[in-house]
């Protein structure tokens, strides 16, 4: 079986309709590469297709599904038999020749080989940093090494039709290179964890201690409930305090009126009333690449909140800001990472941290609701990708919120190294705590003092 031109369009107009637009320049490439080649094998043709098409990794994904609804055909890339051993290989001193045809019969020794070689020159790798392996594969990535290696693609001069069998094989080399790195940085992350001696800390001692970062599902979701009940424990501590501040001062006169219904005896002491205005708390929570696993138990803090006190406003931010509020109040327990499943619809302009546009946008917002008695609890790790943040942003920020408290996943020895700028905002904070596993988590909503705020 073939595919027709119609199928194609078809096809091209199905992605269309399922928000996946398929260039038309790269469907003309497409059908003269088909009549050039005489292809006329449907797995082929589709494998050829998927490739061809310009696309990062989740348009790929992406892709790949419409084909697989479409076609019912599932596209298979990575077994070792689809490089083609271009004549032009051979035409120089590179070991492209010698990788492609181990590949082909199976052999990786010498990839791994050449994949150690990408990590090892890019340094050292340290893993007690809230960043996930992907951070790690996308900073390898820009690498000389992994570079150079790439390069490796781009060496020859090809015709039309040897170009684009070229481009096939690196695109299938470059999945098969990432894959590999971060199954060693996987592998090396097990490595780095922190050891615990079943003689030093009981199981549950042990469970609250542990990172975050390297916890394994069955240990998250016991954490993740326990985040929650801190949620609902720190909403139901603001709510106490706010009732306690709704008193107003004595009022003498009519308490002396009253007591001389009873021969002078204070049965009832009346207060006047103090008029205040609703009081809110205001929780604010990085959702960046850099912040890894910790964002899903900065949401689930969040979720436990909201569900129990209106008065609270959930934001999630990357590189400007978003209400997360009547989206968490919808949800269930079990449907909290959906969330993070979204992260593109949180993305303002390119993905990048943006702590500067960020806070700008919720100051913004706490205009808007003519309050400047609310608290502030902020989860991030102050890493603002080289971005700078201003002094008047700081300024304003301090203005804006009576109470700024902040929960930092990352160790202290890394704040203010790299990109970090913690320090500009921790000039303005009341407490600016490291939070990186269950017991700091715990100690920080047990030492927040509302009392104060609400005055």
């Amino acid at each position: 079986m073939s595919l027709t031109k119609n199928e194609i369009l078809n096809f091209s107009n199905f992605c269309k309709s399922n928000n996946y637009f398929i260039p038309t320049d790269q469907l003309k490439v497409f059908f003269e590469y088909k009549n050039l080649k005489n292809l006329k094998n449907l797995e082929k043709e589709l494998l050829y297709l998927y490739f061809l098409i310009p696309k990062n990794r989740e348009d790929q994904i992406h892709l790949k599904n419409l084909i697989n609804r479409y076609f019912n055909h599932s596209i298979e890339n990575n077994d070792s038999t689809s490089y083609s051993l271009l004549s032009e290989y051979s035409n120089d001193d590179s070991d492209l020749q010698q990788i492609i045809s181990d590949l082909n019969a199976g052999n990786y020794e010498n990839f791994d080989t050449l994949v150690k070689s990408v990590i090892e020159n890019f340094g050292d790798i340290d893993f007690s940093r809230p960043v996930s392996n992907d951070y790690w594969l996308n900073q390898i990535k820009k690498s000389l090494k992994y570079q150079e290696t790439m390069m490796l693609f781009s060496n020859y001069e090809f015709d039309e039709v040897s170009s684009i069998t070229n481009l096939i094989n690196k695109n299938k080399f470059n999945d098969l290179l990432d894959m590999k790195i971060l199954e060693i940085l996987s592998e090396e992350r097990n490595k780095a964890k922190d050891s615990y001696q079943p003689s030093e800390l009981e199981p549950k001692t042990q469970l609250g201690e542990l990172d975050f970062l390297y916890t394994d599902p069955n240990e998250r979701r016991i954490l993740l409930e326990q985040t929650y009940k801190l949620g609902n424990k720190l909403a139901i501590k603001f709510k106490r305090h706010i009732k306690q501040a709704s008193k107003g001062k004595l009022h003498f006169r009519k308490t002396i009126r009253k007591s001389m219904q009873t021969g002078g005896i204070f049965h009832k002491i009346i207060m006047r009333p103090k008029l205040l205005r609703k009081p809110n708390l205001v929780i604010a929570c990085d959702i960046s690449g850099s912040m890894a696993l910790y964002s899903l138990f900065g949401i689930t803090l969040l979720f436990g909140m909201v569900s129990r006190f209106s008065s609270i406003k959930a934001f999630v931010f990357i590189d400007g800001l978003t209400d997360v509020t009547k989206t968490l109040k919808k949800l269930k327990k079990n449907e909290i990472d959906s969330v993070l499943h979204n992260w593109n619809s949180y993305v303002k302009s390119d993905g990048h941290s943006d702590y500067e546009k960020s806070f700008q946008d919720l100051i913004d917002q706490n205009k808007k609701l003519n309050s400047t008695t609310k608290s502030l609890i902020v989860i991030g790790d102050g890493r603002n990708n080289y971005r700078n943040i201003s002094e008047e942003l700081i300024n304003n920020l301090y203005n804006q919120f009576e109470k700024i408290y902040w929960m930092n996943p990352e160790k202290k020895k890394y704040w203010d190294t790299g990109d970090s700028q913690i320090s500009k905002f921790e000039r303005i904070t009341k407490t600016t705590s490291e939070v990186r596993n269950y017991n700091q988590l715990r100690d920080f909503v047990n030492n927040i003092d509302f009392k104060k705020m609400l005055k």
